[in-house]
């Protein structure tokens, strides 16, 4: 490897941790120069501005990413696979979702799931429009909830918390039961399980 290639995958590594570590929003060009021991000018000649930057990250990110497989036997298993994985990835690897959308290329992630579920969907029997509305229902369901339990992990989501609103004492005609269950903070994995088998039962051919 060459000497400004070598420096160049410097740059990047450095910057793929320093996102790792701190979110895109703790990436800057003075960090990068000082983690790799570059002037600053070296590091705009080898990758040019911020933004180039981080679409070689991400470049380097995506080249990674290993091929969607769906696993089951039958096309409900296969979705449910796909649907869960992808919840599972954006969550773990909520960094490169945050880079993709920094630099526009969000759709990118996207559509690696979109296809997958195209392909099973079809061999479901589904097609056309109805496909097409649940493979949207499904990505709406995963990022509704990534979002929302983005947002409770990094503590921004107490604002939404309501659960010590239902343990006081409120008016309402609202049954013990229930009003009991809303006290209980919620259990993501549960719920998505929930809402993504009653979202499958209600679209999916009988087996």
């Amino acid at each position: 490897m060459t000497e400004p290639a070598a420096s160049r995958t410097r740059i990047i590594e450095a910057a793929r941790s320093m996102i790792e570590r701190d979110g895109v929003a703790g990436l800057s060009m003075r960090k990068v120069s000082a983690e790799v021991g570059l002037a600053p000018t070296a590091v705009y000649w080898h990758l040019g501005g911020r933004e180039e930057l981080l679409n070689a990250v991400l470049d380097d990110v995506v080249a990674e990413l290993p091929a969607i497989r769906a696993t089951g036997r039958t096309p409900r298993a296969r979705i449910t696979s796909i649907v869960r994985s992808a919840r599972r990835d954006f969550l773990e690897g909520m960094h490169v979702l945050q880079l993709a959308n920094e630099v526009g290329r969000g759709d990118e992630l996207s559509y690696r799931t979109q296809l997958a579920l195209a392909e099973e969907l079809g061999r479901a029997g589904l097609d056309g429009d109805e496909a097409a509305d649940v493979l949207r229902a499904l990505l709406f369901v995963v990022g509704g909830f990534v979002v929302i339990e983005e947002q409770y992990r990094t503590g921004e989501g107490g604002d939404f918390a309501t659960a010590g609103r239902w343990a006081g004492d409120h008016a309402g005609d609202v049954p013990p039961a229930l009003r009991a269950a809303m006290a209980r903070p919620p259990d993501p994995d549960a719920l998505f399980a929930f809402t993504l088998d009653r979202l499958l039962d209600a679209v999916l051919p009988p087996p």
